[in-house]
């Protein structure tokens, strides 16, 4: 049987599927006509390693699996290993109409099929220096909306309790918040109870300074130092809005076309065409959900710094409201940044395209 496989595969492309779980992984091998192999391993490396090394030196290995909880540190490894991976868009598979059933193996048996069909869109995968990067700007996100979450709290637990709570608008202030320090509830159990969100809040605010530190120092880095002075020059682009859009999108280069670049980030309108019939809808959403607000945030500062760019803001909004007019800018902008980046130039006034 061992000798049978071998001569199936010799010299041919061999295509993985890898359906990935915490614990197990379910592992298909195919010739571009024939299953050679089907079976659960464990959820580690080295298992997948003992599978693939009965193939390697015999056939040319390519493994696929979904992009997800699992990044991208599989695909470091088969790539230094020294096989060819693609990671694939679970949103983007090909789905089979009315197929009611789903299992490990049938999963990761469609990956190795449609990759040998050359069915499967690719993620592109940032190297692992950019991913630590990126990670500095996400966790400055999550930081705030933890904070964000804590301040909810303290708003429901007053309201809850009759206590009144001032309306107030943008950052709390430290005065502030030694105001909520003076509140007492005439009950030890809740006094402390909500002392401990008070701490929470001021906790996550010291962490949240301190990340927007370590993003700015890496602003500073020879790696971004330049790019950074160039978004700069753009109104409403600041440091921390210029390091979350380059560490999302990197090198911009990368995308051939503006029209890829904006799809990328979700500024893409969606489309419902039947016959003669072409109906454009709002933007796509999908992608970097992160650049597109920073963009939008952007843009409105943009459209009172520009007098060209709030021209096209009003003639836009004229036809189909402010909110829209304001995304279809974030959206000019976006072209504008990466053009901006790609002629190594600052931004110019008065233009639109």
């Amino acid at each position: 049987m061992k000798g049978y496989i071998e001569n199936l595969i010799y010299g041919k492309d061999v295509f993985v599927g890898v359906d990935l779980h915490r614990r197990h992984w379910h592992v298909t091998v195919r010739t571009e006509s024939e299953e050679v192999f089907s079976g659960s391993i464990r959820g580690e490396w080295e298992a997948l390693r003992d599978v693939l090394v009965r193939f390697k030196g015999r056939a040319r290995v390519k493994v696929v699996y979904e992009a997800g909880y699992f990044g991208f540190w599989l695909y470091d490894r088969l790539v230094e290993w020294g096989c060819e991976c693609v990671v694939t868009p679970p949103s983007l598979l090909p789905q089979e109409s009315g197929n009611r059933v789903k299992t490990d193996k049938r999963d990761s048996g469609k990956l190795a099929f449609m990759l040998g069909k050359e069915m499967l869109k690719e993620v592109w995968v940032p190297s692992k220096q950019e991913r630590y990067h990126r990670q500095v700007a996400r966790r400055r996100r999550q930081l705030i909306g933890d904070r964000v979450r804590t301040q909810n709290r303290i708003k429901s637990d007053l309201r809850f309790h009759g206590v009144p709570f001032p309306e107030i608008q943008g950052k709390w202030s430290r005065a502030f918040i030694e105001n909520l320090h003076r509140i007492r509830f005439g009950d030890r159990f809740m006094q402390q109870s909500f002392g401990r969100l008070l701490e929470q809040f001021e906790f996550l605010s010291k962490l949240i300074d301190e990340q927007t530190r370590l993003l700015k120092e890496l602003s500073q880095t020879e790696l971004y130092e330049e790019r950074v002075r160039i978004l700069q020059s753009a109104p409403g682009i600041g440091v921390i809005s210029a390091m979350e859009i380059l560490l999302e999108l990197q090198d911009v280069a990368r995308f051939r076309r503006s029209c890829e670049l904006a799809a990328y980030v979700g500024l893409t309108p969606s489309q419902h065409s039947s016959g003669d019939r072409v109906r454009m809808g709002r933007i796509s959403r999908v992608g970097k959900g992160s650049v597109r607000s920073t963009l939008v945030e952007s843009a409105w500062v943009l459209v009172r710094k520009d007098e060209a760019m709030r021209e096209k803001y009003e003639t836009l909004k004229a036809r189909c409201g402010a909110k829209r007019a304001i995304v279809a800018v974030a959206r000019i902008f976006l072209l504008r940044l990466r053009r901006m980046l790609l002629d190594n130039q600052p931004y110019a006034l008065g233009l639109i395209g």
